[in-house]
């Protein structure tokens, strides 16, 4: 098993449930050490943040 790196965190809107969704998703799925999921929630993220709040995250 690799080590966990660092990520950044995304730049999620605290007043917008759907991030709170996300967010949620991204920590639990580190939580169970699935980075796959971890990574699937960041990629969601990151389209929603770009499509819905117009803020381009590089990943």
């Amino acid at each position: 098993m690799t080590a966990h790196t660092h990520v950044t965190e995304l730049p999620y809107a605290p007043s917008c449930p759907e991030c709170t969704r996300f967010k949620a998703g991204e920590e639990k799925a580190r939580y169970d050490r699935d980075p796959s999921k971890e990574v699937d929630y960041r990629v969601l993220a990151r389209r929603h943040l770009r499509n819905v709040h117009g803020v381009a995250v590089a990943g």
